[in-house]
């Protein structure tokens, strides 16, 4: 029988990976709704377009996640993700998400509890995996909502919503 720390380990997982794949799910709604002058569109020349979240979340889970946890070199050019501007098409902008995520659970299905304890340094901080993880999926989860609400205010009325009250969950959403 497995023990408490590998049952707790393994439900923050789960959970955490839930997070990513439910935070996907709903970009992907999103773009499915846009074109690529929307994507790119930013509501002033100082905020940032989808497009520029999308890679910018995809940056902080590579950082954090895909190399930061396996402490492997990162070379994340922080700036670039703000700095682009209809760079990437819908489609690539989709399979860099997958993509990420995809590398990042990889990592996280090989945590045990041990490891959830160690050190890293990550960005300039040193926080244990534990810290990592509970940093990098808040925070993709935090850009989603805000490509939903960048959604939302591009298509008005005509936003089509993909969760209600009624649907059946087996996991919290979103």
């Amino acid at each position: 029988m497995p023990s408490a720390a590998d049952q707790i380990t393994r439900e923050y997982i789960l959970e955490s990976l839930h997070l990513l794949e439910q935070s996907v799910h709903k970009i992907k709604h999103c773009l499915q709704q846009l074109d690529l002058n929307q994507v790119w569109w930013r509501p002033e020349p100082e905020l940032n377009s989808i497009g520029n979240l999308i890679l910018h979340i995809c940056g902080n889970l590579n950082q954090w996640a895909v190399n930061g946890i396996p402490d492997q070199k990162d070379e994340r050019q922080r700036e670039l993700e703000f700095s682009a501007d209809v760079s990437l098409s819908v489609d690539e902008l989709t399979e860099l998400m997958t993509q990420t995520v995809t590398e990042a659970g990889s990592v996280l299905h090989s945590l045990s509890p041990e490891a959830l304890l160690e050190t890293r340094q990550i960005q300039g901080f040193t926080v244990t995996v534990l810290g990592a993880v509970s940093h990098t999926v808040p925070h993709f989860v935090g850009h989603t909502h805000q490509i939903i609400y960048l959604t939302r205010l591009q298509l008005g009325k005509a936003y089509q919503f993909d969760w209600s009250p009624n649907s059946q969950q087996k996991r919290v959403p979103i």
